[in-house]
């Protein structure tokens, strides 16, 4: 899929509703390093944290139907202007459907312009389409982190700008 069949808006609070059904959706949570939400509250607190200062959150449509994809993210990272950790999550009807590889292009273009010189991502490590996207992209495995609630690890991924 070319990115150009796809584009991303900034979010906006109208979005929220959009945000809990992909949240709340089991399967798409069952990657994501936050539990599935129960409540639109949750989706809100994501919508917050992902539109907060410095911080860049898209959704993602496609250009032909307009239908929404999925949701991304560049996120501060602790203590390091010139970096962000991206999210990425879709609707499992897109998925395998070459629509993370380009999304993730596309934030790597998005990086760039803003002068960032580094770009993670945390990937749980059973979801292996996730990582494959990644390693698609120029990223490397820097590190896996192990914790007691996840049964894979942790992956964190990171790139060079």
């Amino acid at each position: 899929m070319n990115i150009d069949q796809l584009f991303l808006r900034p979010l906006s609070q109208e979005d929220i509703p959009t945000v809990f059904s992909l949240t709340s959706d089991p399967e798409v949570a069952r990657y994501m390093r936050f539990s599935t939400h129960t409540s639109r509250q949750e989706a809100e607190d994501l919508y917050r944290e992902y539109t907060s200062f410095g911080n860049y959150g898209y959704l993602i449509c496609r250009k032909d139907t307009l239908a929404p994809v999925g949701v991304a993210a560049l996120k501060k990272e602790e203590n390091d202007g010139a970096s962000r950790s991206m999210s990425v999550f879709l609707y499992p009807r897109f998925w395998n459907q070459g629509y993370s590889t380009e999304v993730v292009r596309h934030l790597t273009d998005i990086a760039r312009q803003e002068h960032l010189s580094c770009l993670k991502a945390y990937v749980v490590q059973d979801n292996t389409g996730s990582c494959r996207v990644l390693e698609k992209n120029g990223f490397l495995v820097q590190e896996i982190l192990h914790f007691p609630d996840l049964p894979s690890g942790l992956c964190i991924f990171t790139r060079k700008l």
